[in-house]
């Protein structure tokens, strides 16, 4: 039996920049973090790995950061389109979507502004250092029957 997800791994080149965006930008608190071990080189199948991970709490779910100091590593792709295969995204429940890209815009890099969708919610994209997409969705209000 499958159970739930519990996190989302990120592999980065500069865990610092990372928490930035992530920790200072967006809100989310460092649950865990720590060096890399020897168990890590056999869990991604590479000999004499050393970096570091930090943990986030994403309320209930968990942003984990990877950076690999060693061996020398290389970024596998340019910064692709949101539409081509093999792109992935973490979505965010945010409260306030247009507050939040008015307040984050002069530091983080939208792909759009907020735009409201077919069921009524609103969704904006945008990029961690990495080029990562984020996207922030904004629930839609529900009928004042409880719809």
């Amino acid at each position: 039996m499958i159970g739930h997800a519990t996190h989302y791994g990120l592999n980065v080149q500069d865990i610092e920049r990372s928490l930035e965006f992530y920790r200072d930008q967006l809100g989310f608190e460092i649950d865990r973090r720590f060096p890399v071990s020897d168990v890590q080189s056999d869990i991604v199948g590479v000999d004499g790995v050393a970096g570091e991970i930090a943990f986030l709490d994403a309320g209930g779910f968990e942003i984990e950061l990877i950076t690999y100091d060693a061996p020398e590593n290389d970024v596998v792709h340019e910064i692709a389109d949101g539409h081509d295969v093999g792109v992935a995204h973490i979505c965010i429940t945010v409260d306030d979507i247009n507050g939040l890209y008015e307040e984050l815009t002069p530091a983080v890099e939208f792909v759009n502004a907020p735009q409201t969708v077919g069921n009524g919610a609103d969704i904006a994209y945008a990029r961690d250092p990495d080029g990562n997409y984020v996207e922030l969705y904004e629930p839609p209000v529900a009928d004042s029957d409880g719809d």
